[in-house]
């Protein structure tokens, strides 16, 4: 699914967002959503993708924090992780990562764009997993969460596309590659450290 010819689609967003007064009964102020089904009907296989996408993403980040905890078994990461939910894991992999980096005064500079997409792919995919569906209206605006904003409580409205949602499923499968190279390197320059470490001792124990 990764190579599949969307990678060329869209360059900017067309996913359009709109607030709408929660009035007494949840229906109110979200319009006709009398036809949600014909409406969604094209968009439901990419809503899947974008599952098996993040799940993927989040698999790897899995792996990459189990093996901070430990190189030996992942058991130790998982008794951790297994309860996290994602916002939490990716938190604990910057924290992780930002020590590792100070530590050896690395420079890392797609370092900062790789959190700040790990974290739009998770509120992109609870964008999507938790939009209520059965509630899209004629125009394709999909209700994903209330807010309490200066007006009172909200409905908060996202216009799908495919084109939208499409664009979400690339950005995840690049946060993912991204994640990959940002490990290799790491790991790379680690044991490029050790190399080094490891020859100046043996040129001082010559020495002595």
């Amino acid at each position: 699914m990764g190579n599949i010819n969307i990678k060329t689609i869209l360059n900017e967003s067309v996913m359009k967002i709109k607030k709408s007064p929660v009035g007494q009964y949840i229906l109110d102020g979200l319009g006709d959503t009398e036809n949600s089904y014909e409406v969604i009907e094209d968009l439901i296989p990419w809503i899947g993708q974008i599952v098996v996408a993040f799940n993927s993403l989040e698999a790897s980040l899995d792996s990459i924090l189990c093996e901070t905890f430990s190189d030996r078994s992942d058991q130790k990461g998982l008794l951790v992780l297994h309860s996290m939910m994602y916002s939490t894991k990716v938190d604990l992999f910057k924290k992780f990562s930002d020590d590792f980096i100070r530590t050896f005064q690395w420079h890392i500079p797609e370092y900062k764009e790789l959190i700040s997409s790990l974290k739009e792919c998770g509120v992109n995919r609870n964008k999507v997993i938790h939009a209520n569906w059965g509630y899209t209206d004629k125009d394709g605006f999909t209700p994903v969460k209330y807010k309490v904003g200066n007006d009172g409580l909200e409905h908060e409205l996202c216009q799908f596309s495919e084109e939208s949602l499409i664009k979400i499923i690339n950005k995840i499968y690049q946060t993912e590659e991204s994640l990959g190279e940002f490990d290799e390197e790491c790991s790379y320059r680690v044991s490029d450290w050790n190399s080094k470490t490891k020859n100046n001792e043996n040129l001082r124990n010559r020495s002595e």
